[in-house]
């Protein structure tokens, strides 16, 4: 939906996700292997429909006016409170850091490539491409530490130089 859609439509954030959330069911339920899948297997397939369709920009194009358009519906969403002294917990910690400064832990997964997905936005402000993040994906699980505009993106398990 674009953003004038949205601003005259009498559909909120929430009931636009609930409408997803039965393509997502229906999605899910076709894949047929009996567990259940990842969303974002559903999101990768709808930009691979994207270049196939020869969408405007390709999935490149989709991705990136998709996420304009997440970042400009967040304020529509209610706010989660989360308790400031909560630990994340999950094996897996995903950190940033000014170069050469100390790591902090943006979240943590128990898995390792929902924890590298987790470092997306943060190396998007960093200047890395929103198309090169799936292979960058890849080189955070494989314990690299990538580093962009003096910041600095790393992956790591639980216990082994956390700080």
């Amino acid at each position: 939906m674009d953003f004038i859609a949205a601003v005259w439509s009498d559909l909120t954030t929430p009931d636009r996700a609930d409408r997803a959330r039965k393509a997502w069911e229906l999605y899910d339920a076709a894949s047929g292997d009996g567990e259940e899948s990842r969303i974002e297997d559903l999101i990768t397939d709808l930009l691979h429909l994207a270049d196939t369709d020869e969408h405007p920009g390709g999935a490149e194009g989709v991705a990136a006016r998709a996420s304009r358009n997440y970042e400009g519906e967040l304020a529509t969403w209610p706010t989660v409170a989360r308790e400031a002294t909560a630990e994340p917990t999950g094996r897996f910690l995903a950190q940033a850091r000014q170069v050469g400064g100390q790591w902090f832990t943006v979240a943590a997964d128990d898995d390792q490539r929902s924890a590298a997905v987790d470092l997306w936005r943060g190396m998007q402000l960093a200047g890395f491409r929103f198309s090169e993040l799936a292979a960058h994906t890849e080189d955070l699980m494989k314990g690299y530490v990538l580093t962009s505009d003096g910041c600095e993106f790393r992956v790591i398990e639980r216990g082994s130089d956390e700080g």
